[in-house]
Order: C-alpha cells, then structure tokens, then sequence
C-alpha cells in the first residue's frame, strides 16, 4: 500500500496525472475518426472489402460503448489514476497493434482494444476531475469536452497530410506511441496516489435507470444522431466526396474537418438554441433530430443527381452533424428524468447508446454499400432512422421545469 501522502502534494501529483490524462482523451478521441476514414484506400489495398473496413470501424464503437456500461459501473471502486491506467494501456496496445499486422481478425481485435481502452480513458479523466475539482466538476469537465471534440479535427485534415508524407502506417502508429508517453509519466507520478479497491457496489442502480420507460425513449431516439455524424466523419462521408463529388483527399477531408469543428463549437453554441426554444430541453432536442431529417434528405436528393456538386453534399452533411453538438443537452435530460443519486449513471446510459448506434450505423452502411445500393441508399437508410428518432424523442416528458 502506498504511504499516505501530504494533501497539497497528492493534488499536485494528481493534477498533472489529470494533465496526462487529458492528452490521452483528445488522442483518443482523434482516433474515433481515423480507421478507416483516412486510410480506406490503403485497406483496400490490402485486400479488405467494404464489408471488413466497415467492421474496423464498427468494431471499435461497439467496444467503446461497452467500456461505458461496464468501467462505469466500476470506475468509483477502482478510481481515477487505476482506471487511467487500464484505459490508456488498452488503448495504447490496440493503436499500435493495428497498423502492425495485416490479418482482418487481429486488426479487428486491437479496434476492440483500441475502442474499450478510449472509453476507459474518459471514465478515468471524469474521475479524476470529480476529485481535484467536485464543486466545478460540470465546468471543468465542459472544457475538457470541448478539447475532446477537436481531436477529430486533428484527425482529418492533418493526418491526412502525414498519411502522404510518411504513409498510412507510421501516421497510425504516432496516437499510441503519444499515450504510451503518457502513461510512463503517469506511472512516474502515480506513487501514493492510487486508493485501495471498494468493494459492495452492485448492478442494482443500473436495473432501476433502466426500467426507467423515458430513458429508452431519450437514449434510443437521440443515439440515431450520433450514429449518423460518426458514420459521415469516420467512415463514408471523406470517400464520398472523393469518389462523387471528385474531390483530393485533401480538400475531402478539410471538409470533414470544418464538420468535428461545428460540432466542437455547437457544445456550447447548443446554450443559444435553448434560450430561443424558450428553455425547453425537450423542443430543443427535437430541433436537432429535425436537422437531421433535413441534412438526410438534402443528401438523397444530391446523390440522386449524376454529379452533385461537393457544396450541396457538405451542407448535408453539416445539417448532419450540427445536432451531435447537443450531447450536454442530452445528458442534461438524462439527469433530470431519473432520481438524482443516479446521475452519473444516466449519463452512461446516454454515452452507452449513443456508441451502440454508432457501431450500428456502420455495419448497416458497410452491407448497404458492399450490396451495390450506393450512397442514396446510405442516406436513405439514415433519412428513415432520423425519422424514427424524432419519433421516439416525442414520448418523453419536457424537463424544462426541474432543476438542472
């Protein structure tokens, strides 16, 4: 066991351990949008089918949606700095394993690895933050989100520059190696500040969240928005515009890049759209489900034309992506439509289903394009679950009136 350490010593040691911890959340979340978005030629090249590239995308939300319901159940008896370490070495594992070997089921594995250890790492990040700072715990978290939804932006356009410069291996590689540098200054700074394991927690505060009826309602018609926005930055939404609207990689993904931009940026611009629906929680997320229909439709109709012009394709995709901005909203109606002892684990649920449509989206999207039907077809199949969840967004209660 550690020996106890002098408060404002073990608050330095875990405020740079947090530091470290958020390096680790923007890498991880850069690494949402990279496989296979910026290298799916590469893995054609390789021999992988539209059905197996999908998989490698889908593979990995599917693990971080796990991580979610799983670590999150277990993050208070494990603690911050433990659960940073499993988080960041799973994840540092999977990335470097993936660009290494060539076999479709080792790949997918070190996705698995690569999606559980980024959720881990959240869980971990948000565990350290509740210690340092428990009264500013939804300020500081915020700010760290907001920092998190750059990442994709890094991801696109800059990666694509250092895929063609110093191929798609080596550029894949960089994320892991930056978190294993992490991980060995945290190890350095860990003494003493790792809690023994709590024991007695059980899964009954999960069974109660979900017999909540409006919860489902929240969480499976607010998830289709994700499964949408990361469908069109990590997978088909780069090669659309590079194969239809016959756009260079580089500019294709400068326009993914200004998508994780708006989104990052709407976080917090979500707060206007609130105050305009006149603090109506409810009517605001429908509003974002409701761009969501508009951007599906708007792209049907431009990939029904022979050439649609790259312009009119963005701009479907931004009425796409805008409403993935609204996750604090979301979590906010979490929160509120369940008893207030279990807030963090509303906010999981919220998380857990999000990720689950979004490994969804892209096996669908992988079969609708490796079947031949296009990507009409693709926007076409998101057109009718965006519809789907504004229905679903109808049956739960507005919350304006309770205390957020």
């Amino acid at each position: 066991m550690d020996t106890p350490l002098a408060p404002e010593v073990l608050r330095r040691k875990k405020f740079v351990i947090l530091c470290c911890g958020v390096v680790m959340y923007f890498l991880t979340s850069m690494s949402k949008v990279l496989i296979p978005a910026q290298i799916i030629g590469d893995l054609k090249a390789l021999g992988l089918s539209e059905h197996d590239i999908a998989a490698t995308g889908a593979a990995y939300f599917y693990a971080y949606a796990a991580s979610q319901l799983l670590a999150g159940i277990f993050a208070d008896r494990f603690g911050g700095v433990r659960i940073l370490l499993i988080g960041g070495t799973m994840f540092a594992a999977g990335v470097l394993g993936f660009p290494l070997h060539d076999h479709l089921g080792v790949m997918l594995f070190c996705r698995v690895l690569t999606g559980f250890g980024a959720g881990t790492v959240f869980l971990g990040v948000a565990k350290l933050v509740n210690d340092l700072y428990p009264v500013k715990f939804s300020l500081v978290l915020s700010a760290i989100l907001v920092l998190g939804y750059f990442g994709p932006t890094v991801g696109t356009t800059p990666m694509t520059l250092l895929i063609k410069a110093a191929g798609w291996k080596l550029a894949m590689l960089l994320p892991g190696a930056l978190v294993a540098a992490a991980l060995a200054l945290v190890v350095s700074r860990m003494s003493g500040t790792v809690k023994p394991v709590v024991t007695g927690q059980t899964l009954q505060p999960l069974f109660a969240v979900m017999r909540n009826k409006a919860m489902w309602f929240l969480c499976l018609g607010t998830s289709v928005i994700f499964g949408a926005y990361y469908a069109v930055s990590s997978y088909f939404g780069k090669a659309s515009l590079e194969s239809v609207c016959q756009l260079a990689p580089a500019q294709a993904a400068t326009v993914i890049m200004v998508l994780t931009m708006a989104v990052a940026v709407n976080n917090m611009g979500v707060n206007g759209v609130l105050k305009l629906c006149g603090s109506r929680r409810k009517l605001t997320a429908l509003t974002g489900g409701m761009l969501m229909v508009a951007g599906a439709v708007l792209g049907w109709a431009a990939f029904r034309m022979a050439a649609p012009p790259w312009y009119m394709v963005g701009a479907a995709y931004l009425l796409l992506a805008l409403p993935a901005g609204f996750f604090p909203l979301f979590c906010t109606i979490g929160k509120e439509l369940c008893p207030p002892e279990f807030v963090a684990l509303a906010v999981a649920l919220v998380n857990f289903w999000c990720f689950v449509a979004i490994a969804v989206f892209q096996s669908v999207i992988g079969g609708i394009l490796a079947a031949g039907a296009g990507y009409s077809g693709v926007l076409l199949f998101i057109l009718i679950m965006a519809a789907i969840g504004v229905l679903l967004q109808c049956f739960y209660p507005e919350t304006r009136q309770k205390q957020g």
